[in-house]
C-alpha cells in the first residue's frame, strides 16, 4: 500500500515529489489535497467510494465494470486503495499529459491482470465495458466487442506473438489515428472520471 496522507498536512517530501511529477503548481496541489482529505479523511480513496460516484451518474450500473478498471489503473501499487499521490498523478496525466503518457495510462486499463502485456481476451473485456457504458442496448454487444478486439489485435500485435506490450500499444496508437481514437477511449473515460465524478476540487 502507498504511504497515504499521514496527518492533515501535506509533507514537504510529498509536495516536492508532486511538483516534479505532475503538471500542477504548489497552490493547485494544496487545493487538490484539501479536497481529497475532505472526502477521504484517512488519506485513501477506496474502490467502493470511487464506484459510488459513477453509480450516481449511471443509475443502471452500466458503467460499474469500466470504472472498476479505471480504479485499477489509478491504483499503482495494487493495494486496493488510491492514495493522494496516485490520485494526483493520474489526474495530471489525463488533464495535461502528453499523448504518449496518456496512452500508457490507457494501456493499464487493458492490462487487466497487470502482467505488463495485453492479451486479446483482456482487450475484449475492456472494449465490452466501454460499449456497455456508451450503448448498453447494442445488439450482440459481446460478439461485437470480441470482433473489434480481434480486428484491433491484428494491427497492434505487430510481431504476432499473441500479446501486446506497452511499446507496441503506444507505437501503434501514435502512428494510427483510428487506433488512437478507439484504444484511447479509455483515457477519455478516465478524464471524464476526474471531471464529472470527482468532488475533491470543491
Amino acid at each position: 500500500m502507498g504511504n497515504g496522507c499521514m496527518g492533515k498536512s501535506l509533507s514537504k517530501e510529498d509536495l516536492q515529489y508532486l511538483l516534479e511529477t505532475t503538471c500542477f503548481t504548489e497552490t493547485q496541489i494544496r487545493q487538490w489535497y484539501t479536497g481529497f482529505m475532505k472526502d477521504c479523511p484517512d488519506g485513501y480513496l477506496r474502490r467502493s467510494q470511487f464506484l459510488s460516484i459513477y453509480e450516481a451518474l449511471f443509475t443502471d450500473h452500466r458503467a460499474s465494470a469500466f470504472y472498476s478498471h479505471v480504479f485499477r489503473a489509478f491504483d499503482e501499487d495494487g493495494s486496493g486503495c488510491i492514495d493522494f499521490k496516485e490520485f494526483l498523478q493520474a489526474i495530471s496525466v489525463t488533464q495535461s499529459g502528453l499523448p504518449k503518457d496518456r496512452l500508457k495510462l490507457a494501456f493499464k486499463l487493458y492490462d487487466v491482470d497487470s502482467s505488463g502485456q495485453v492479451e486479446i481476451h483482456e482487450m475484449a473485456e475492456i472494449i465490452k465495458a466501454v460499449y456497455l457504458m456508451m450503448d448498453p442496448d447494442m445488439e450482440d454487444l459481446v460478439e461485437q466487442a470480441e470482433k473489434k478486439a480481434q480486428d484491433v489485435f491484428t494491427k497492434v500485435d505487430v510481431d504476432n506473438d499473441g500479446f501486446v506490450t506497452e511499446d507496441e500499444f503506444v507505437t501503434a496508437c501514435i502512428t494510427d489515428d483510428s487506433l488512437y481514437r478507439l484504444l484511447a477511449s479509455g483515457d477519455v473515460a478516465v478524464k471524464r472520471a476526474t471531471k464529472d465524478g470527482d468532488t475533491t476540487t470543491d
